[in-house]
């Protein structure tokens, strides 16, 4: 388990180096969610979105098929969690970069900023990914943090690039 950690914070630090912050302005703009359907539940806090669901947040997009949100209309301190086959997360960097993920279930924690995905999740930064069980990500320290399976043997897995050969390559000529 700690070699698992180890490589998820190895990663962040090497994605880090090459890619920006977070957009600075995402969290201060409102969340707007749009679906084919809704039921909000004004004396319990509790929202229901179905069908094409999609919520953005300045640069933020989360789209799944499904979404319930707690302590709705409750400023900034709204639950949202998402499912889909799969739900989907992307966040432009302040250098145009960009993160994306795919998971069966995504849960937003807007007051702490925290996007926890489980059950078949991939994360890509640039070229890189990450693919795991569970994978929680801080949008604004930038600190992903991802575990296997122990109970059916899945590992976190790394996928690294290698580095980008900057000179030009020579055309051979076969006949030569």
């Amino acid at each position: 388990m700690k070699l698992l950690r180890l490589s998820a914070l190895l990663l962040v630090g090497v994605l880090t180096q090459t890619t920006g912050y977070a957009l600075t302005e995402d969290l201060k703009k409102q969340a707007q969610i749009s679906a084919d359907s809704q039921n909000i539940d004004l004396g319990k806090n509790v929202a229901i979105y179905k069908g094409n669901v999609k919520i953005t947040q300045g640069s933020i997009e989360i789209s799944a098929d499904y979404l319930e949100i707690f302590n709705h209309g409750k400023r900034g301190e709204e639950v949202m969690v998402f499912s889909g086959k799969p739900a989907r997360f992307s966040q432009t960097m302040d250098d145009g970069a960009r993160i994306a993920a795919k998971a069966q279930d995504i849960r937003f924690e807007r007051a702490n900023n925290l996007i926890k995905m489980s059950s078949n999740v991939a994360v890509q930064w640039g070229e890189n990914t990450v693919s795991g069980d569970a994978i929680s990500y801080d949008i604004v320290k930038r600190i992903l943090d991802a575990d296997g399976n122990p109970k059916n043997d899945e590992q976190v897995t790394t996928i690294l690039q290698p580095k980008e050969d900057k000179q030009p390559k020579e055309d051979k000529n076969v006949d030569e």
